[in-house]
């Protein structure tokens, strides 16, 4: 940890060592409410769930760390827990190798902020409507959350989308814009 007050904590991880085993979720530190409990709801979503477990590992974790009527501030990903269980298939979907590497998480008694980069390869389904090309992606993303009766319970984010979408080749957005579904969103 590099600052602790009793309000905000941040932590930056340490890179993995060379062919050290995947880090596994571990149990929180402290009780629900804490900036360590918050920091580790940030860990666990933004590295340890996307990374390292399968899809019912996932759904086991998002139902214990995610609260039922989650809001989601992304337009792409439906409402509620169940939205963003099923959102997160789509990405392995079109993108197989898809990593996120964790650079920062910053939590106060009431939200936690986390600072990572997606890099991963479009060879599977359409993303976003933009056809597999074996188009190679790496863009950073900022997600914060409100957290309460320790489970996350609203987010937002920002994606550094202008990126993203010219490195997946696009000249403009698709229009209609559509989300992971293929349904048009509504700007």
């Amino acid at each position: 940890m590099l600052a602790t007050t009793p309000l905000l904590a941040q932590t930056r991880p340490a890179p993995p060592a060379a062919g050290a085993p995947a880090t596994r979720m571990t149990e929180p530190p402290g009780a629900p409410g804490t900036v360590a409990y918050n920091t580790w709801l940030g860990r666990t979503f933004s590295e340890v769930l996307l990374n390292e477990m399968s899809q019912d590992e996932r759904v086991r974790i998002l139902n214990r760390i995610v609260a039922t009527n989650y809001i989601q501030h992304n337009p792409l990903v439906p409402q509620g827990r169940q939205g963003l269980i099923d959102f997160i298939p789509v990405i392995y979907q079109s993108m197989p190798d898809s990593r996120f590497v964790m650079h920062d998480v910053f939590a106060t008694t009431e939200r936690v902020v986390t600072r990572w980069t997606w890099t991963g390869t479009l060879t599977g389904a359409p993303f976003l409507g933009i056809a597999a090309r074996g188009q190679r992606v790496e863009f950073d993303v900022i997600d914060v959350w409100s957290v309460r009766n320790g489970m996350l319970y609203e987010h937002w984010d920002q994606f550094d989308w202008p990126r993203a979408l010219i490195q997946l080749g696009v000249q403009g957005l698709p229009q209609p814009f559509i989300d992971v579904a293929s349904r048009p969103v509504s700007r």
